[in-house]
């Protein structure tokens, strides 16, 4: 995001802080009639037996260079005598609210404004905590303080992935001058001095100045008791994720044996998993057992950067790393290496017989480590892969029985017959012929059993599975015509969309087109629908005139990804398409609304031509 939005939503923030500190409300029984002062940050209003008598609004936040408002009004009594009210508002450092009837002084109230960036806001250890108590889980890890993070409409990122997105340039002095205004909190724990300390965590973020922060913290004398007071203080008192993670580092720096069951309900959001992992493992006893704990209860980042983190330091969690510990929400990719290392996966396929719970688990991580889109650590990074690959197909002639259990053969295959440029670096690398051919000879005659292409058919009848799918394209069977009838059953499945997509057929895609122009609800697609355009308009680039309609639901829909690419597709057609009425008023009303850049940039290239 640029500078541009980012001040917009700083300033956004703002706004709302100042909003929530001056929102005030008067409320006075003056001679058994009510007098009801409010104060928001564009009004105010005096109310009187219910009425509102005057009001005073301001245009914009600049107003408030005037320090004091004026209210008045009539209030009249019983008796029939009118009395005047007077009201006057305002002040800088401190509000004032002074009423006045007539002459007679009935209220006057100070209060200080103190603009505390923890105030009015709710608090994020509450709010894990309630869904621990409720769920014994994370059921929303949407956390609180993401409306001032995030703009409206603004895609949210997955939590813990924003630490992988750091900026990773150095703030001069900026882990110094924190534990200096730290210190003093220490020293003097005011609200003064907790507000500057926990002004500074926001100004920053942890995850790029964690290890620096670690380091300078350790070489302090400070008294550990008062570090953790005021550690737990920050975190009674967090409504921003970076005071969080940095009270966690701090008592993760202290023995904090005691706080262990506080520290690991937060390691259960996966936004803090990285850090809680940390004072685990550095400040408390038998902490390697609480990381495997806390691995055990995320399945996202969280559970990468736990798994990541532990040690493999008795059988039972080796195992677990073998069956368990690969998989996850994410990506199975990141972890499956680290599973098969530390969980030695050659040793434990050495064995005579496997369980089928291992050959699933060692399946799970062979086929994550064959994954030739994912470049995070491949097959010929792992030591003597030809071994563990030999051993995991011997017990595959008893454990491969399903159509998942063949799917890692087929990938084993696939590795196989890569390029022959590939196989000679391999080959001038850590593989010998011999690995070759003995893996070769091994998976053969799996592959040569016609049972797994006609299962793979028999699957594909039964609903759509991705595996039987590229099992059978492996073999080269024709299926259209059974995607086709899986899309009649389920219009909305977008893995189907992406698979016909895939084959690049000009007359499947008109057809695939032309089954969404009557199949998918264009004037107001669900979720799941927008997916599935997605699939399709993406790739309508090389077949011009194609799917017209499903371009122009595109442009109508609220979603960036599909504008963007519908308009870029009618960039690469003829000008006759996007000329046409109704798409040319599409294109004028999206030019008109979007904020994107880039699409009001194609959408006047569009209009120009």
């Amino acid at each position: 995001m640029g500078f541009k939005a980012d001040f917009k939503r700083e300033m956004r923030n703002v706004v709302k802080d100042v909003e929530k500190e001056i929102n005030k409300t008067w409320k006075i029984d003056y001679k058994g009639h009510s007098i009801e002062i409010i104060n928001q940050i564009k009004e105010e209003q005096l109310i009187v037996d219910g009425i509102t008598v005057d009001r005073k609004k301001r245009r914009s936040l600049l107003s408030h260079i005037i320090p004091y408002s004026k209210l008045s009004g009539i209030l009249k009594l019983q008796d029939g005598t009118k009395h005047k009210v007077s009201v006057k508002l305002g002040g800088y450092v401190r509000f004032r609210c002074i009423v006045k009837v007539d002459h007679e002084m009935v209220l006057d109230e100070s209060i200080k404004l103190d603009f505390l960036p923890w105030n009015h806001k709710e608090k994020i250890i509450p709010f894990i905590q309630q869904q621990i108590r409720t769920n014994h889980k994370i059921v929303d890890d949407r956390l609180p303080d993401e409306y001032y993070l995030y703009d409206e409409n603004e895609l949210r990122l997955a939590p813990g992935l924003s630490d992988y997105y750091v900026d990773e340039r150095p703030t001069l002095f900026y882990v110094k001058r924190l534990l200096k205004v730290f210190e003093k909190q220490l020293n003097h724990p005011t609200n003064e001095t907790r507000k500057k300390t926990y002004e500074k965590i926001i100004s920053d973020n942890m995850a790029s100045r964690s290890s620096e922060l670690i380091e300078r913290f350790q070489q302090t004398q400070w008294d550990e008791s008062l570090v953790q007071q005021e550690a737990l203080w920050l975190l009674e008192h967090a409504a921003h994720r970076e005071v969080v993670k940095f009270a966690v580092l701090i008592l993760g720096c202290t023995n904090c044996e005691k706080y262990k069951e506080l520290l690991f309900t937060l390691g259960m959001h996966e936004e803090f998993t990285s850090y809680v992992v940390f004072a685990l493992k550095n400040g408390t006893i038998q902490g390697n057992e609480q990381v495997w704990r806390l691995s055990k209860s995320v399945d996202g980042w969280g559970k990468i950067s736990a798994v990541k983190q532990l040690e493999a330091s008795t059988p039972e969690i080796k195992r677990w790393l073998l069956t368990k510990g690969c998989e996850n929400t994410i990506m199975n990719e990141y972890l499956a290496y680290t599973c098969a290392l530390n969980g030695d996966l050659e040793t434990a396929l050495s064995e005579d017989e496997i369980s089928k719970e291992l050959y699933d688990g060692a399946s799970l991580i062979i086929q994550a480590l064959l994954e030739d889109e994912v470049t995070i650590h491949r097959i010929e990074e792992y030591p003597n892969a030809s071994s563990v690959l030999c051993r995991f197909i011997h017990h595959a002639h008893k454990h491969c029985q399903a159509i998942e259990d063949f799917y890692p053969m087929m990938k084993i295959s696939e590795f196989l017959n890569d390029d022959q440029e590939i196989w000679e670096d391999r080959l001038n690398d850590s593989w010998t012929q011999e690995d070759y051919k003995d893996i070769q000879e091994a998976v053969q005659p799996f592959i040569n059993d016609s049972r797994w292409s006609q299962l793979a058919i028999d699957t594909l009848k039964q609903g759509f599975s991705s595996q039987a799918l590229k099992i059978a394209l492996f073999y080269r069977l024709d299926v259209i015509d059974l995607l086709f009838a899986l899309l009649e059953k389920d219009p909305a499945n977008s893995e189907i969309y992406f698979a016909v997509m895939d084959t690049n057929h000009h007359q499947h895609i008109r057809e695939l087109c032309t089954f969404a122009e009557t199949h998918l609800s264009l004037s107001n697609l669900s979720d799941d629908e927008v997916s599935c355009l997605q699939y399709i308009v993406q790739d309508l680039y090389e077949h011009e005139g194609v799917g017209l309609p499903l371009i122009q639901a595109a442009l109508r829909s609220d979603d960036g990804n599909l504008q963007y690419h519908a308009l870029s597709v009618l960039k690469e057609w003829s000008p006759s398409y996007s000329q046409q009425a109704a798409t040319r008023e599409l294109i004028e009303m999206l030019f008109l609304k979007t904020k994107d850049k880039e699409d009001r940039k194609l959408a006047k290239q569009l209009l120009k031509k």
